[in-house]
């Protein structure tokens, strides 16, 4: 199998996943918790979107395959759609306020859309807590930010990246975050299980653009 061939059936595999995790999160939502019905939706479709618009960002600068210009135009409402997510609902603020700082602290803020992505996202988000608007879990977030961390300097390991074999698969994946907020469920910091589905769609999407980029002759999409 070809390299193109073998990104053409990840992002197959990644974009069928995702939709699946999005599926689960509506369903688990509709089924047993009492958010309101808009909320459920716009939760897990939220996280599937921003990780597929972090990760065109990400390969623009990375590759260099999709269009700079586009993740500089995206930038702004890209980080008003996170900030503004993080302002109404708590267990996505708990999450994101986590990986925001991960990131910083991983030094991978390395691009100038991130830095007005991010810095519009976290800006809105300190706005909505000095207005009293919403909320976050401290000591959630602070879980977050450890094992996001730890998945980033696993992921910049030698051979990890483009490796081969189960163990370099397994830590390109970032194995510990998806641990961390299954956890978090689990233990009722993250108020509903719901979190868990709708973070598998982000990273899914988030892997399904990476394939989408390795697939030879890919368009820069603009």
């Amino acid at each position: 199998m070809t390299g193109a061939e073998r990104a053409s059936n990840d992002l197959f595999i990644y974009s069928l996943l995702a939709a699946v995790m999005t599926l689960a999160a509506w369903c688990h939502g509709v089924l047993f918790d009492r958010f309101d019905l808009a909320f459920n939706i716009i939760i897990p479709a939220s996280f599937l979107g921003l990780g597929v618009l972090i990760k065109y960002g990400d390969q623009a600068y990375d590759a260099d395959v999709y269009s700079k210009r586009n993740t500089l135009i995206l930038a702004l409402p890209g980080g008003i759609w996170l900030g503004s997510l993080m302002s109404v609902d708590p267990g996505s603020a708990t999450i994101f306020a986590g990986m925001l700082f991960a990131l910083l602290l991983a030094g991978k803020l390395d691009n100038l859309p991130f830095k007005v992505g991010f810095g519009v996202a976290l800006s809105i988000f300190a706005a909505s807590l000095a207005l009293g608007i919403g909320g976050v879990e401290v000591i959630g977030a602070l879980a977050v930010l450890v094992f996001a961390f730890i998945d980033e300097k696993a992921n910049d390991l030698p051979g990890v990246d483009n490796g081969q074999g189960w163990k370099a698969m397994l830590l390109h994946n970032r194995p510990f975050l998806k641990l961390a907020v299954l956890g978090l469920c689990l233990v009722g910091i993250l108020p509903s299980l719901m979190y868990f589905f709708a973070f598998l769609a982000f990273d899914l999407g988030y892997s399904a653009v990476e394939a989408l980029s390795l697939r030879r002759g890919v368009p820069s999409l603009g």
